[in-house]
């Protein structure tokens, strides 16, 4: 059946729980009260027990049979998308009760509230009904001026109509806080210094680090209806490690961690929250390699004894694409005695577009293992580490992929097209097809921030065993580039005329400074002369491609972090106007070297370390950064 001009609802035939979405909804969708018009569907709804939802097409009229909210408006969307054929039936079968998202608003990119509601917006029709952001220091909290000071953080104001707007639509917004690491931008602020125990981690058992965690806790509840709350407490490497030791001596992190929890715990009794945690540390420390994933890793009985059974356990892994893999350590978190949430990832840290390749092959895997192991919470992380520079409207295509594998078991191409043109007004193969200009994890990161002289990248960053080589990368870029051509005007779900620019942009880059190695040391005076005029013509490029990512920044983020894509991309236009005129400078004579084109150290095989291949405080200097 073609697409309907709209749908038609009416109090009758529509249980009270969908009339707020549906109302929410009808703002923005062919959605509205009353009797249909003509080439307009009558719709129906009904209660049904179970995770299913059913939609039914005739003559004039559809039914949407479901078994919870989301699942109805999975079924609207349905609808709307033309993928019901008139006599049959469209079904689903879910298998989780919990089926959300994780947003990262901590690394510099910070969402405002009215792109959050068009995500939200989104997310209902997609069937999503759970959000959590991600706010390490990025809410307000009374009487903390310097708590997200120029961060962008959140008013108390803008949470509570996030978190009624979610809730209008069916989704549950949660906090995801940390209570014990990964507090770094509060931690170098003076008033802090007496709550810090070492780098970015808190001082267990100082009466100050729990009056601070009050008022998190009383920042997030207060204002957030729902009273789940993530209170992180992962990657704390530098626990006991500082401060600590200094004042209460060496004690086993084990013993630490579980009193930091149980104390942190007991803040949230009393204020009547249920707590998650991420569960890597119980992990880590129990690994000899400090491994969160190491088959070896052993939890004494009696550390697990200790852990608070209120506590829901979040585990966390984007990394792997065994289904075997996941199903271990779903049991491994089983045998301690918590029934795990699981967090997944649509891949958007360290890439410019979300990464299509990594998500499905390793949250494909992660869906499969939980719907066989039967766990019924799952998110899907998207996180911004290294300044947060991803398009993340880019990662809607990829919550599409995952909304279609989790409900429907399978992705067709058809069906997924039609439904993210639908809710995302987006076209769904030039979405997928510009993740591309990642040129496939963090290559292209670490080429663009790649300084144009030292290239700490394209000399240490280029293993010979890396799985890529520079004329694959320049033919994956230079494809994508060609391609996106056409699609540059689409805007809706990612700015594809900004990943077309970054592949042009990077295309050339790549070229130039291949030619520089080459030329340099053949001393092709021809060519070096080129090249000079061409860094030129980088640098002009560095700063439209400024222009344009700020255009899809302030479009999507509150303004503060986006001085952080400046300096970055204004460094690279200055330092190309530099390296132009040092080749001038050789070829007049007035040098008789370029130093840092003659240093080169033997290639190291770093995919391990992310720091330098696909950071840019790894690949801007060899020297100190400050």
């Amino acid at each position: 059946m073609k697409i309907p001009i709209s749908l038609a609802w009416s109090d009758a035939e529509t249980p009270e729980e969908l009339r707020s979405p549906l109302e929410t909804l009808a703002e923005f969708f062919p959605l509205h009260k009353g009797r249909a018009a003509k080439g307009s569907l009558n719709v129906s709804f009904e209660r049904i027990p179970g995770l299913a939802v059913e939609v039914t097409c005739r003559g004039a009229g559809a039914r949407i049979r479901y078994g919870a909210v989301n699942l109805a408006l999975r079924g609207v969307s349905t609808l709307l998308a033309g993928l019901v054929r008139e006599g049959t039936v469209y079904r689903e079968e879910a298998a989780f009760t919990t089926f959300g998202i994780m947003l990262d608003c901590s690394r510099n990119a910070v969402m405002t509230v009215a792109h959050l509601k068009l995500w939200f917006r989104q997310l209902a029709l997609l069937g999503y009904n759970q959000a959590m952001l991600y706010l390490e220091d990025t809410y307000e909290i009374p009487g903390e001026p310097y708590f997200g000071y120029q961060r962008g953080r959140y008013t108390a104001f803008e949470l509570r109509e996030l978190d009624a707007y979610a809730a209008a639509l069916g989704i549950e917004l949660v906090g995801c806080i940390q209570t014990l690491a990964h507090l770094d931008q509060i931690l170098r602020w003076q008033p802090y210094q007496s709550v810090r125990d070492f780098g970015n981690t808190l001082l267990v058992g100082e009466e100050e680090t729990y009056t601070l965690v009050g008022k998190m806790l009383d920042a997030i509840s207060g204002n957030l209806a729902t009273r789940r709350i993530h209170i992180g407490m992962d990657e704390a490497h530098d626990l006991g490690r500082g401060a600590f030791l200094d004042r209460f001596g060496l004690k086993p992190r084990f013993e630490i961690f579980n009193q930091h929890l149980r104390r942190v715990m007991q803040q949230c009794a009393e204020r009547g929250l249920k707590p998650m945690i991420w569960s890597d540390m119980y992990f880590r420390i129990g690994s000899p390699r400090n491994d969160y994933y190491d088959p070896a890793c052993e939890i004494p009985a009696e550390v697990v004894a200790e852990i608070p059974k209120t506590a829901q356990l979040v585990y966390w892994d984007y990394y792997h694409d065994d289904k075997a893999f996941y199903l271990d350590w779903i049991g491994r978190h089983r045998a301690m005695g918590f029934e795990p949430l699981m967090g997944s990832a649509v891949w958007t840290w360290g890439q410019f577009w979300y990464n299509r390749d990594w998500t499905e092959a390793n949250a494909g895997a992660c869906l499969d293992a939980c719907r066989e192991a039967g766990l019924k919470e799952i998110v899907f992380t998207m996180w911004g580490d290294d300044g947060g520079y991803c398009d993340f409207d880019s990662a809607l295509a990829g919550l599409a992929w995952t909304a279609e594998r989790g409900f429907a078991g399978s992705v067709d191409a058809k069906r997924i097209t039609a439904r993210f043109r639908t809710v995302c007004d987006g076209d769904y193969a030039a979405a997928v097809r510009a993740s591309d200009v990642n040129a496939g994890g963090g290559e292209a990161a670490g080429l663009l921030w790649d300084d144009p002289l030292l290239g700490l990248f394209s000399t240490v960053g280029c293993p010979p065993s890396a799985n890529w080589t520079w004329k694959s990368m320049e033919k994956k870029l230079s494809g994508v580039r060609d391609f996106l051509k056409r699609h540059t005007a689409s805007h809706a779900a990612g700015n594809l005329g900004h990943a077309q620019l970054l592949a042009e942009v990077l295309t050339q880059k790549l070229v130039w400074r291949q030619g520089l190695e080459l030329a340099y040391h053949k001393r092709d005076r021809a060519e070096l002369r080129k090249l000079s005029a061409e860094a030129l013509v980088l640098s002009r490029r560095m700063k439209a491609l400024m222009k344009s990512w700020r255009s899809v920044w302030m479009a999507a983020n509150k303004p503060q972090g986006f001085e952080v894509i400046q300096i970055r991309l204004s460094t690279q236009a200055v330092r190309f106007e530099e390296a132009g005129r040092r080749l001038r400078e050789l070829l007049s004579g007035d040098v008789e070297r370029i130093p840092e084109l003659e240093e080169k150290p033997p290639a190291l095989d770093i995919r391990g370390s992310w720091r330098i291949r696909g950071s840019w405080r790894g690949l801007a200097s060899g020297s100190v950064i400050v």
